[in-house]
C-alpha cells in the first residue's frame, strides 16, 4: 500500500548495514599498526637539603622563632565584678536557705526534706539572734556593805538611767512606724539615739560595783537594758536588713516587760532600806515602777 515500507526491503538493508560493519572492523585489526616511541625523560637529582639551625638564645626551653607567638602575659582578663557576700542576716539566710534547697534537689531521694530545710533556717535565724547574757564574771559584787554602800548603790545607777533619759524623742515604736510607713528614714538617727541611750544604761550598771543581795536583781537590769538595745538598734536596720528587725522586734515586747519588771525587782531589793533614802534621792526613780503605782 502506498506509505508502507515492504518489510522485506526493511531486512536487507539490515542485514546488508550488519555485514558491512563487520568487514570494517576484521579489517582495522588485521593490520599492524606502527606505535611511536616516546622520548626518554631525564630527572635532574634533587639537592641535598640542609637542616635549619634551632636557636635557643635566651635560653628559656622555647626556640627563637616560637618566643614571637607565645606571651607571658595573661590572655584572659582578671574579673570586675565588686560582688561580695551579704553581710545582713537577710541576705545570709536567703542564701543559707536556696543552697539548701537546690541541694535536696540534686541528690534525690538522700537528700534532706523540704521541712527540715526550713527547720534548719529557723534554727539559723533564732542562733543568729540570740545575745549574750552578762553573769557575776562581768560585774564587781561587794562581799562587805554598810547601809551607805547599799544607798551610794542605788543613787549611782539611778543617776546613770537619769542622766541618760531622752526626753525630746518619741518612743521608738513610733518612730519606727513612722520609718516604715511614710518612708521616713531620716529618723532612724533617732533610733540609733535611744539604742545608744540603752547601751550607756547597761554599761553605767556594770561599771557600779553592786551589795550581793543585790546581784541578781542588779543582773536582771543590765540583760534587758541590753535585750533593749539590741532590739532598737534592729529596728534602725529596717531598711538594710528587715529579717533582723522582724525577728527582734518579736521579742522587743517580751524585753520591754522584763525590762519594767527588773525595776520592780530592784524596788522590792532596796524596800529594806527606804528609811536611807530622801525625797530627792536619784533612787526614787524606782518608785515609779511600783506595783501600786502601775496599777
Amino acid at each position: 500500500m502506498k506509505g508502507q515500507i515492504n518489510p522485506k526491503i526493511t531486512g536487507a538493508t539490515i542485514v546488508g548495514f550488519a555485514l558491512i560493519v563487520g568487514a570494517y572492523t576484521v579489517s582495522n585489526f588485521s593490520i599492524d599498526k606502527e606505535i611511536p616511541q616516546q622520548a626518554a625523560v631525564s630527572v635532574a637529582q634533587a639537592k641535598a637539603r640542609a637542616p635549619i639551625t634551632v636557636l635557643d638564645n635566651d635560653n628559656n626551653g622555647i626556640q627563637d622563632w616560637r618566643d614571637t607567638f607565645i606571651t607571658t602575659e595573661l590572655t584572659r582578663k582578671p574579673a570586675t565584678s565588686t560582688y561580695t557576700l551579704p553581710d545582713t542576716l537577710t541576705g545570709k539566710m536567703s542564701i543559707g536557705f536556696m543552697e539548701g534547697i537546690l541541694r535536696s534537689r540534686m541528690k534525690g531521694q538522700f537528700a534532706r526534706s523540704d521541712e527540715e530545710v526550713i527547720e534548719d533556717t529557723v534554727n539559723f535565724l533564732d542562733t543568729a539572734t540570740t545575745i549574750e547574757l552578762f553573769d557575776t564574771v562581768d560585774v564587781q559584787v561587794m562581799t562587805q556593805w554598810e547601809d551607805q554602800d547599799v544607798v551610794n548603790y542605788g543613787n549611782a545607777i539611778a543617776g546613770a538611767i537619769l542622766e541618760n533619759n531622752l526626753p525630746g524623742l518619741e518612743s521608738e515604736l513610733v518612730i519606727l512606724l513612722d520609718v516604715m510607713e511614710k518612708n521616713n528614714t531620716e529618723r532612724i538617727v533617732e533610733l540609733n539615739s535611744l539604742a545608744e541611750a540603752y547601751k550607756r544604761n547597761r554599761e553605767a550598771l556594770m561599771a557600779t560595783p553592786v551589795p550581793a543581795f543585790l546581784l541578781k536583781e542588779h543582773l536582771d537590769l543590765i540583760n534587758t537594758f541590753h535585750a533593749v538595745h539590741k532590739d532598737i538598734e534592729a529596728m534602725a536596720a529596717a531598711a538594710d536588713d528587715p529579717m533582723f528587725t522582724l525577728l527582734r522586734l518579736k521579742r522587743y515586747e517580751d524585753d520591754a516587760k522584763g525590762l519594767g519588771l527588773a525595776f520592780q525587782n530592784m524596788l522590792a531589793g532596796l524596800t529594806g532600806y527606804s528609811d536611807q533614802f530622801t525625797a530627792d534621792d536619784p533612787a526614787m526613780l524606782f518608785t515609779l515602777f511600783s506595783p501600786d503605782q502601775i496599777n
